[in-house]
């Protein structure tokens, strides 16, 4: 006999958000839902055809978000929201406003039977923690935080400030927890900040957050970091382009903490962190070296024969992301 069926992931979406939000001590049925709302559209969101994906976040205050972000810049869209329609309007008014450093926030009223939503602004300094990361850092009592992000096209992820998280997959891939990227992106930015004198933490960490924007913007990336000073770069790496001067990230990023993080420095420090993420989102392999300087990119293995398994490259410590 034919059979007719409608399948709809909706209460397997709200039982996951559900169980997530009660570990920061939220059961609120209406949250649960205004969170499966947002992941199913925020999966493969578009706006005239162009894809959009922008962060969410879902608090009691914005006010008080904004004070624990150091942020105080936002644009109020909606108040008074029912949340039963807000995760359907939400993205409409306030998707197509966050480039760069702007977020959508949506602000629980009246026993999360309402909202206010709106989008609110970081800071534009590279070398300051990312709202992402100041937000999500640690639970305070009474004040959860949720964050919703998609990490690719049908994939979105969904995390609290109580430190756990679920990634929502909307295609065929196996069940499995997602690699961890950042954690070889850390170790990566402690490579190529292996050789800088001092206290490297700090300038890792940008070196870190510039590396996750330009992997998650690009289609793959290959980098590797050569030992300090790099005068001479492998000869197995073909049509290669050398960088002389190289990108000095480590002497912009000095000049900026020597010079107090004035509006001109943030600038300056900026301009070189697009251009370094432009230069990983190239084609081939980006070449950093042990004291934070871009010394070449656009490298490719050379091989005598491509039917034989490429040369190691000497001198280069190869790693993906």
């Amino acid at each position: 006999m034919p059979t007719q069926k409608s399948v709809s992931f909706r209460a397997h979406l709200h039982s996951n958000a559900t169980d997530l939000i009660a570990e920061m001590g939220l059961q609120c049925a209406r949250t649960a839902n205004l969170i499966s709302g947002i992941v199913s559209q925020l999966a493969a969101y578009t706006e005239e055809g162009v894809p959009l994906a922008p962060t969410v976040f879902v608090c009691n205050s914005i006010s008080d978000l904004l004070r624990r972000a150091g942020a105080g810049e936002h644009v109020a869209l909606r108040t008074d929201e029912p949340m039963e329609s807000a995760a359907r309007s939400l993205l409409k008014a306030a998707a197509p406003l966050c480039s760069q450093h702007w977020r959508i926030y949506v602000e629980r009223t009246d026993g999360a039977a309402a909202c206010n939503y709106g989008v609110f602004c970081g800071s534009s300094d590279p070398s300051s923690l990312t709202v992402d990361e100041i937000l999500l850092g640690e639970l305070e009592p009474g004040f959860p935080i949720v964050r919703i992000a998609q990490s690719a096209t049908n994939k979105v992820e969904v995390r609290t400030n109580a430190g756990s998280g679920i990634e929502f997959r909307f295609n065929d891939d196996l069940d499995a927890v997602a690699p961890d990227t950042r954690g070889h992106l850390t170790k990566l930015a402690k490579a190529i900040c292996s050789g800088v004198p001092g206290d490297q933490d700090p300038f890792a960490a940008l070196v870190e957050r510039i590396l996750t924007k330009a992997v998650a913007d690009s289609h793959g990336a290959l980098i590797a970091v050569v030992s300090a000073p790099a005068d001479q770069l492998p000869p197995e790496l073909l049509d290669r382009v050398v960088l002389a001067p190289p990108i000095d990230l480590l002497d912009r990023y000095h000049l900026h903490v020597q010079e107090g993080k004035t509006a001109v420095s943030v600038s300056r420090l900026q301009t070189a962190a697009e251009l370094v993420a432009g230069v990983v989102r190239s084609d081939g392999i980006t070449l950093f070296n042990t004291t934070g300087r871009v010394v070449g990119y656009r490298g490719f293995v050379r091989s005598d024969n491509a039917t034989r398994q490429q040369p190691a490259v000497r001198g280069l410590e190869p790693l993906r992301a």
